[in-house]
This record gives C-alpha cells, structure tokens and sequence, in this order.
C-alpha cells in the first residue's frame, strides 16, 4: 500500500472494461498503475484524446502511473515489471483486462474480427487472438508474482469471458483462448495459496463499453432487441456490474475465495462452469 491505499495493477486500462474498472476503483480511494499496449490506445472509441484526460478520469488524489508495451510478447512484459518492480516495493492486486481480437492495422489495437471466425479460422489470426488473450495474462502473472510471493500477500483477477463455458460455432478462437485462462486461474490459484495470494476469475458476457457501443450495427436483432430491455437480466451489464465483482475480488470481503469463476451475465448461462 501506499499511504495505507492498496495499489493496483490493471492491463488494458486505459480504455474498455480497464479504464471503467479504474474509474470505480480511484472512487474507493485507491491508487492505480495502468498498463496498455500503446499511448493511443485510448483513442479507439473516442473515449479519450488524449493521457491528461484519462487521468482526470481518475481521481485526482491517487496516484495513477502508465505502462505501455505489448504484452504478448514476454520480453515487453519483463521491462514493464522491471520499472515496476524499482518504482514499488508492493502490489497489492493486479486485474488483466488485456486482450481481445484480431489486431486492428493501426498501433492503437482496434481490434475486430476473423472473417473465417470459427473452426476454419486462418491459423496466424487463431495464434494473434491467443497471444493477445492468454499469453498477455500468463506473462503477466508470472512477472508479477515474485512482487507478491516477497510480500506474502495480493489479489489477482483474470479476465475471462461467458464465451469459454459453453459451446459455440463463432468466436472459436476467442473462447478457446478465454477457456485456457479459466484453467490458469486454477492452476495459479493452486500454487499461490502457501504465499496468501488469491487468484480468481470473472467470465462477463456482453458489457455497454465504448466499444460495444460503437460496433452495434455488426449485432444481430436478437442483440439488439436484448439491448432495449427494460429488465436488467435481460439487458446487457453495464461497465460498473463489472468493475463492483472486480473490487469484491480485490478487496479483504473476498479473503477466502480464491481459484473460482465468477460469470457475471444477468444469470444467462447457468450450466457449471
């Protein structure tokens, strides 16, 4: 902690469920290290233009500190925790929101989808996706770890999706990617018990982020019709549904849950996970 506020890591986090989630967690008093792929992330959705205006969307008595890299690639991932590791004696918890889809041609990671998006997918875009969603997090983790293990303490709070606990045509190489996180969370969870560090998952299903927002006429009617819904567990979550299951997991309500998954979907799925 830092002036007895917890410190927290979050990939991704200049944008999406990332920037929302530090939204919430700076309204708790909490300070913040953002990690994201490139100094224009950010702009993608027209969530911000600029840093100064991320960080204003920070709580202005935090302290709130910028990474960027890309964190598929481990050597990246190394530096980052290097600088990290010099700065901060302690971290306190870390949230992996980065990933998602196929790279977008612009170094800001826009993102999008396989035109092939099943089985059939091309085998680079099925590697990229599986890069940018499961080995951005098992770096992660693992350049992290030593901070907490010498502390014997930290939450971690994957990001997984309601795609990885059922069957599905589409999104074949997302969901693949998402389901090896769900283990990873496990055999993490496993290993870090010894050292009093929880490690646990949440699997959202679709969320009103800027960029869910800006993609709704590539949704199908059923998606659309859902988003009009009146009733809230028939809707889609909001960015704060999320972030409230992120900050249970991060903070001392949650000390003794660790390796589970949390699906944070309106009760849409409800077969075990």
């Amino acid at each position: 902690m830092i002036n007895n506020k917890p410190l927290i890591i979050i990939t991704g986090g200049t944008r999406g469920l990332g920037l929302e989630t530090a939204v919430y967690l700076s309204k708790q008093n909490w300070n913040l290290i953002l990690i994201d792929i490139s100094k224009s992330a950010f702009k993608v959705y027209g969530e911000s233009q600029n840093i100064n205006q991320v960080k204003e969307k920070i709580l202005k008595n935090n302290i709130v500190d910028f990474y960027f890299g890309d964190l598929s690639k481990e050597n990246q991932v190394k530096k980052i925790f290097s600088k990290i590791k010099k700065k901060y004696k302690k971290i306190d918890g870390l949230v992996t929101f980065a990933g998602g889809d196929i790279k977008g041609n612009d170094k800001r990671a826009s993102g999008g989808k396989a035109i092939n998006n099943n089985l059939f997918i091309k085998t680079k875009q099925f590697h990229e996706i599986f890069n940018r969603n499961f080995y951005s997090t098992y770096y992660t983790i693992k350049s992290c770890l030593p901070l907490m293990k010498k502390n014997s303490s930290g939450k971690i709070v994957t990001i997984s999706s309601i795609l990885a606990t059922f069957g599905t045509e589409h999104e074949f190489a997302y969901s693949s990617s998402k389901s090896n996180i769900i283990h990873l969370t496990r055999a993490t969870a496993s290993h870090c018990r010894k050292w009093g560090i929880n490690v646990n998952c949440i699997a959202p299903s679709g969320v009103k982020t800027a960029r869910f927002m800006n993609t709704l006429k590539n949704r199908s009617k059923h998606d659309l019709k859902r988003l009009k819904s009146k009733r809230k567990l028939l809707s889609f979550a909001e960015p704060e549904d999320v972030a409230k299951v992120v900050y249970f997991l991060l903070s001392d309500l949650s000390s003794f849950i660790s390796g589970q998954v949390i699906k944070i979907d309106g009760g849409e799925i409800l077969s075990p996970t």
